[in-house]
């Protein structure tokens, strides 16, 4: 038992959430009030750091962000249709078991029938008794054959139904890793893949980079025009990035109108091309509201490249990405900036500012 589930520290910590959420001007939505019932409980030191970001950044009153953050702190993966799969997959082995098992008491009764007629062929028999005999071992063999085949037709359906179900349990697997908005890898499937390239990367001594993107000013184009444009937008956006990256590299909604890329085997050179491609591609695609058949004109992206340093963990290696995605914006926006060139945009945006 943890000790927030005792009734008085309960109470306490609830307390606080609710807190925390007015202090906010946070909705206390189901997702939120977990959320932040965790982050006063105080044991997940990686999700009060990722509250406080989204605090500090204005994401914390996203219900988008709030929805992709519970999922992948308290969401398993354990859903209700993946666990009625499970439980498909254990009563079809209980009936494939019982098949093997009968086919093994068949195959002993036929044994001991064969057996017996041995015996009687060794005492010796007459005519009208080895008759019988045989008429009884064709009878017998005949109901062998009979169970034999009903007893393959069932192993063939049970083995068909088995691998039904395993397909059903790769497509759900396969689901939980996605975004559903956008169709791109969520943010549980980035951390994994992440952590893989990151592994890769030390192991086999190969480069890896990262880019960030943010829809610039995507906040005002949703409340301009509502949420359902400003999700349109977002798969508009995701379809510039499936178009663009293939093969091992993996593209995810980060959160929000954030989108991130992970390209193993890759220098920072090449990571900026392919970040280029991308915001070019943004950049010409033409926003129309589909209810009215309005031109709202152009929407673009501000990216920011990082290329993974060894013995570095993968929260900085972010960071540093994310650096660079500011810099983007502060120097402009629609632009990518990448680690290299960042001081000197910097630089230069403070300069334009002064």
């Amino acid at each position: 038992m943890h000790y927030w589930e005792l009734p008085d520290q309960a109470r306490t910590l609830r307390g606080q959430a609710l807190h925390l959420l007015d202090q906010h001007e946070i909705a206390p939505t189901p997702h939120n009030y977990e959320l932040w019932f965790a982050y006063a409980a105080g044991e997940d030191r990686t999700l009060i750091e990722s509250l406080d970001r989204a605090a500090r950044d204005g994401r914390a009153r996203d219900a988008i962000f709030a929805r992709e953050l519970h999922a992948k702190y308290f969401d398993n993966g354990g859903t209700a249709e993946a666990a009625a799969v499970e439980e498909r997959l254990r009563e079809e082995m209980k009936r494939l078991a019982a098949v093997l098992d009968a086919t093994g008491q068949g195959s002993s009764t036929f044994g001991k029938t064969l057996s017996t007629v041995a015996e009687q062929l060794d005492n010796g028999m007459t005519e009208s008794v080895l008759t019988a005999v045989v008429q009884g071992l064709a009878v017998a063999t005949r109901a062998m054959e009979t169970k034999n085949k009903a007893l393959e037709t069932q192993m063939t359906e049970s083995c068909s139904e088995i691998e039904a179900l395993r397909q059903s349990m790769d497509a759900i697997k396969t689901q939980s890793l996605l975004d559903p908005l956008t169709g791109l890898a969520n943010r549980r499937a980035f951390d994994e893949r992440l952590a893989e390239a990151a592994a890769q990367s030390r192991d086999e001594n190969t480069p890896l980079s990262v880019f960030i993107a943010d829809i610039d000013h995507f906040k005002r184009f949703n409340d301009t025009w509502g949420h359902a444009t400003g999700d349109n937008v977002l798969r508009l956006v995701a379809n510039c990035f499936k178009t663009n990256v293939k093969g091992r590299d993996t593209a995810a909604r980060f959160g929000g109108e954030e989108f991130i890329v992970i390209l193993p085997c890759t220098q920072l050179p090449n990571a900026i091309i392919v970040a280029e491609q991308i915001r070019t591609a943004v950049a010409s695609k033409k926003i129309v509201k589909k209810s009215t058949n309005e031109n709202l004109g152009s929407i673009t992206i501000s990216v920011g490249v990082a290329q993974y340093a060894p013995g570095e963990d993968t929260e900085t290696l972010i960071e540093r990405a994310d650096s660079c995605l500011y810099a983007a914006k502060r120097s402009g926006r629609n632009r990518v900036v990448s680690e290299q060139h960042a001081d000197g945009v910097a630089a230069a945006s403070t300069k334009a500012q002064a």
